[in-house]
């Protein structure tokens, strides 16, 4: 069947804690809607997937599902971890307080039945009753706060933690949190996995959670091999009926090669491709046996560079690299053009962003720069992590166009899990990495803050200007107050050359045709519990 275009895509930057002053009590507020159109963002589909009648949905679980993936979890702990691959994984097995919704990207109640703002500071929160955990017990508000807790003692997501400082039992099913300010970022970063609840037995025994990630999540952790699979099954108690798992079991398959994935797709040995090889999706378009989602992602891409050493502590020598850097040659070259090319500092489809202070692609610029501070580029080489095919790929068009303002450059090639720990512990020069958002907070919070208990950011920079201005947005409840101050930040980290911006991520994902998967969205969240064999 041939594909289609059936949708547009539209963003919504989440106001989450601007409903401080109209929450009535004990009902559910409403956060505010800031929405942004994507550029040019389509789906691609052969419009099934909007097209299935209710009636095809299963009411029980039924059947299997075998998803294909390039990269490993490090850890499948919750808050133990930045990397998406992890993530999926949390969301199967944990819930947190709220849920990110598909359509607009908002937060919404998953496990409160309600909540009330008793100031701009302090909110009390009331849980659904008879939520179980995958071991039989009852979650209570004891297990809210001990999760709370928990999850603060790890650096790892620190970034995720940042908007709210207490957490108090009221009673059994009551609890509050307490922000010590104002802060438009707390009921995402209480969507997050790294606010996951687990049973507070589990916390006091010194559970692993990473080799018993006992949650109430949709699915049940049964096993990881770790290097080819993990398996998992269908929890018959979770709470949400409407939400449950609607397969009976999930196989995750790591298999780093592209076209491996593709192969056990088209033959059947795959049901679901996580990351879909940009080369291979007009061939997949036009087999009638897969179905494609392809749209326009958030996932802001760049080559990390460490402002902490030498060359990157110059400002002069970071503008030489981007002045010499094409990003739609390395698109085309890397990505098959499935990819939008960017040189701002920032992902520009949210409101706060803007491209003043970015430096144009310039290589004779970029010679004459170095030529004027007397910084010869034969001084200047440096090596460049890489842990994919496709960010091979990236670094093999930055080495060549490097070379030609006479800047030598190695690549080094690391497992995912490696790399992630190495931007950690700012065990690299420069390295090629990603973040994710669905809005401008978590963004500009977790790569360009450098006052963060932790130093979660990877650049290694520390800026106090800089630094005011994100947390002056951050505690700004007002939409348009906020998105001015942010787009000063934007401008101040355009100027500053952070980083090499190379692209915004095309979210592509692809499986067999008789599947439906109602919730992938624009941020790459899969939501595999509402998936289904029609």
């Amino acid at each position: 069947m041939k594909k289609k275009t059936v949708l547009t895509m539209l963003l919504s930057a989440v106001l989450a804690a601007g409903v401080v002053a109209c929450a009535a009590p004990q009902q559910p507020a409403q956060p505010a809607n800031e929405i942004a159109l994507l550029p040019s963002a389509q789906v691609l589909t052969n419009g099934s997937q909007a097209q299935v009648p209710l009636a095809q949905v299963p009411e029980a679980p039924n059947g299997s599902l075998v998803i294909a993936t390039q990269n490993e979890a490090p850890t499948i702990a919750p808050a133990r971890h930045i990397t998406q691959a992890g993530g999926f994984i949390n969301l199967m097995t944990h819930n947190s307080l709220f849920r990110v919704n598909y359509t607009d990207l908002q937060p919404v109640p998953d496990l409160i039945e309600s909540y009330r703002a008793l100031s701009d500071v302090l909110f009390e929160f009331t849980l659904r009753e008879g939520i179980l955990f995958h071991n039989g017990e009852e979650m209570t508000a004891y297990d809210v706060v001990a999760s709370f807790y928990y999850v603060r003692q790890y650096p790892e997501a620190r970034t995720g933690h940042l908007s709210a400082l207490e957490a108090e039992v009221i009673d059994t099913y009551t609890f509050t949190i307490y922000t010590g300010e104002p802060n438009a970022a707390l009921f995402f970063d209480l969507a997050g996995s790294a606010n996951a609840v687990m049973p507070q037995s589990l916390i006091e025994d010194g559970n692993d959670f990473g080799a018993n990630p006992v949650g109430s999540g949709p699915f049940v952790f049964d096993e990881w091999r770790f290097g080819d699979s993990m398996h998992l099954t269908a929890f018959a108690n979770y709470f949400d009926t409407n939400r449950a798992s609607r397969v009976k079991e999930v196989t995750w398959r790591i298999i780093p090669e592209g076209s491996s994935r593709i192969i056990g797709l088209e033959t059947g040995e795959i049901d679901f491709v996580v990351e879909v090889p940009e080369a291979d999706v007009p061939r997949l378009l036009n087999n009638s046996g897969v179905e494609v989602f392809m749209v326009e992602g958030t996932a802001y891409n760049m080559m990390l560079l460490n402002n902490s050493i030498h060359p990157f502590d110059n400002i002069v020598v970071r503008q030489a690299i981007n002045k010499a850097v094409d990003q739609t040659a390395l698109v085309a070259a890397a990505f098959d053009g499935l990819a939008t090319p960017i040189r701002e500092q920032v992902p520009v489809v949210f409101p706060g962003t803007n491209s003043h202070g970015v430096l144009p692609f310039d290589p004779e610029g970029a010679r004459a720069l170095l030529a004027e501070h007397n910084i010869d580029p034969a001084t200047i080489g440096f090596d460049m992590v890489a842990s994919s095919e496709e960010r091979r790929r990236m670094a093999e068009v930055v080495q060549a166009q490097l070379m030609e303002i006479g800047i030598p450059t190695t690549i080094t090639m690391n497992d995912h899990a490696t790399t992630i720990q190495r931007s950690l512990d700012a065990d690299y020069e420069a390295l090629f990495g990603m973040w994710n958002a669905s809005n401008l907070i978590p963004f500009m919070r977790g790569v360009y803050h450098g006052g963060i208990e932790g130093n979660p950011n990877r650049n290694r920079v520390n800026i106090p200007e800089l630094n005011a201005l994100i947390d002056q947005a951050i505690a700004t409840i007002d939409a348009d107050e906020r998105n001015a101050v942010f787009e000063e930040a934007s401008s101040m980290v355009n100027e500053l050359v952070i980083n090499v911006p190379t692209h915004l991520h095309m979210t592509i994902r692809a499986f067999n045709a008789n599947l439906a998967a109602p919730e992938l969205s624009a941020v790459g969240g899969l939501n595999l519990n509402m998936v289904y064999w029609k």
